[in-house]
């Protein structure tokens, strides 16, 4: 069993960390386009505090101040400057969670999008943030021990041909 839940841990970790390197990389993007100071850097924070998913809401705080930032240098208006911002988190929110993390995580668990999406809802709601992380290995551990041995030990064995029932 504990073999069981460091592969699925391992699988889970890499899994994400490929989905955090692709948010950064999306974020960076995003903030290049807008012209957004340390732009790379900020898209790279954001994408590692996505190793833990949802985190990487903290990453509005540097996001305001580098805000303001650009505003006072450029003086451009600040809240145009945050709208921008805003809907660069909007749209690479959207592209993770329907497109990354399904994807991504599916391949590497094994699991189907739908219950990638249902499962980090319930362990969510049940344990929060730490429900979030334990989500996929847990929701994979628990079907393949279902398969394994649930489902063979409820299967009936039926008498072979040769075999007379008496």
């Amino acid at each position: 069993m504990v073999a069981d839940v460091e592969e699925g841990m391992n699988k889970y970790f890499r899994g994400q960390a490929l989905v955090a390197l692709c948010v950064g990389i999306l974020f960076s993007i995003g903030f290049l386009i807008i012209d957004f100071p340390l732009a790379i850097a900020l898209g790279m924070f954001i994408g590692l505090l996505n190793m833990v998913p949802y985190l990487q809401l903290v990453g509005l705080i540097p996001t305001i101040i580098l805000a303001i930032v650009k505003a006072a240098d450029t003086g451009y208006n600040f809240w145009f400057i945050l709208l921008m911002a805003l809907v660069v988190f909007a749209v690479v929110q959207i592209i993770q969670d329907t497109f990354l993390t399904p994807k991504i995580m599916g391949h590497v668990t094994g699991l189907n999008s739908a219950i990638i999406l249902l499962s980090l809802s319930i362990w969510g709601s049940l344990l929060g943030i730490l429900g979030m992380i334990i989500a996929l290995p847990m929701t994979t551990l628990l079907i393949n021990y279902y398969q394994k041995y649930v489902i063979k030990q409820k299967s009936p064995s039926l008498p072979s041909s040769s075999e007379s029932p008496l």
